[in-house]
């Protein structure tokens, strides 16, 4: 579904582009506006229709293990965040 609405939406924005030059008679911007949306709707057509990988399952929580211990004695520079660079 997505790539017949992705190649529908690219011929209808060439065939726009075209019929805009013809009824003006010259190239001006409302032709060039509708040939720079095209890669918008070419990318929309060549994603992949597969969602799978994209799924939640594989979200998995943090342990508790995992986390750095914070000291209350820690300096401004010690993980390089306030330390200049020349």
């Amino acid at each position: 579904m997505r790539r017949r609405i992705g190649w529908g939406a690219t011929i209808i924005l060439g065939a726009l582009s075209v019929l805009s030059t013809i009824f003006y008679g010259r190239v001006d911007s409302e032709s060039w506006i509708f040939l720079l949306l095209i890669p918008f709707t070419v990318a929309l057509a060549l994603t992949p229709e597969d969602d799978s990988k994209y799924s939640n399952s594989s979200i998995s929580e943090w342990s508790e293990e995992d986390e750095v211990e914070e000291s209350p004695n820690l300096q401004a520079g010690d993980y390089g965040f306030d330390t200049p660079v020349l």
